[in-house]
Order: C-alpha cells, then sequence, then structure tokens
C-alpha cells in the first residue's frame, strides 16, 4: 500500500532548568502516514536525537500530528544523567511570521510530568526544497 513518508531534521538548543546552560541539539525523524486517509491524526515516528558537544546520540520517538494552525509534535528519549524524558511542543503557523513559524518549534522537556527544561528547534534547510527533500511516497505492508 503507498502513503507518504516524511524524513525532517530540526537543530536548535536544548536547556534544562536546574542549570540554564543551552546545549546545541539535532533531531531527526521518520514519519511514516500510516494513517493516510486521516493525516490530521496523530502519527507515530521514530528517529534520533544528537547532542553534538557531548558526542551523544540516542533513538527517539513519538508523534506528529498536523493541524491547521500548526504542527504538534510529542517526542520521547534518554537524556544523559536524567533519563527518559518526554519533549512536547507545536509550531503555530501565523502568515505575518510565515517561515518562521513554518520552521520553528519550542518545545517543553518533562520526566515524570514535571516541566524541566525547554528546546527550541528549527527546520533549517530550504522551505522551498522541503517537498522535495523531505517528502517521498512509499509503500507498507498492512499487518
Amino acid at each position: 500500500m503507498l502513503t507518504l513518508k516524511l524524513k525532517e531534521t530540526m537543530t536548535g538548543w536544548l536547556e534544562l532548568n536546574e542549570n540554564h546552560h543551552q546545549e546545541p541539539v539535532e533531531i531527526t525523524i521518520d514519519v511514516i502516514f500510516m494513517k493516510r486517509l486521516k493525516p490530521w491524526q496523530p502519527q507515530p515516528f521514530t528517529g534520533s536525537l544528537r547532542l553534538p558537544n557531548r558526542d551523544y546520540e540516542t533513538e527517539t520517538h513519538g508523534y506528529l500530528t498536523i493541524k491547521p494552525a500548526g504542527s504538534r509534535y510529542e517526542l520521547r528519549f534518554d537524556l544523559p544523567d536524567v533519563g527518559p524524558v518526554q519533549a512536547v511542543g507545536e509550531k503555530t503557523y501565523d502568515v505575518f511570521n510565515l517561515k518562521e513559524s513554518l520552521t520553528l518549534c519550542p518545545l517543553t522537556l518533562f520526566k515524570e510530568g514535571q516541566a524541566i527544561g525547554y528546546s527550541e528547534v528549527a527546520y533549517s534547510d530550504s522551505i522551498m526544497a522541503f517537498p522535495f527533500r523531505s517528502m517521498r511516497l512509499t509503500s507498507y505492508a498492512l499487518s
């Protein structure tokens, strides 16, 4: 069965409340739109999170929800010296600030339901090239 696959890489910073130190972060996600007839429903993804200053890379997984007002991201991953965390945030589309609103995603970091930090990541490649570089038709098997 054919469906859409999205591969998106966003870079930015991550900051924990305890030390207020921003460090570079890179997040790459691979989304296969399993619910292609209902793309506005949460779509599962897998990917990676990289902290280049620490030479650290880990797997991430979560959901991407595409909504008319902005895409929502929910990620789960492990942070060194912290353990499992969840990052949640969404882009808020704005016609008066279109480029930034399409690319920038603020995230709040949670551990066991408590906010422990913040992150801001953005898609930094060409917006015009996004459909050609990041989106593909792919097939998947029904289970």
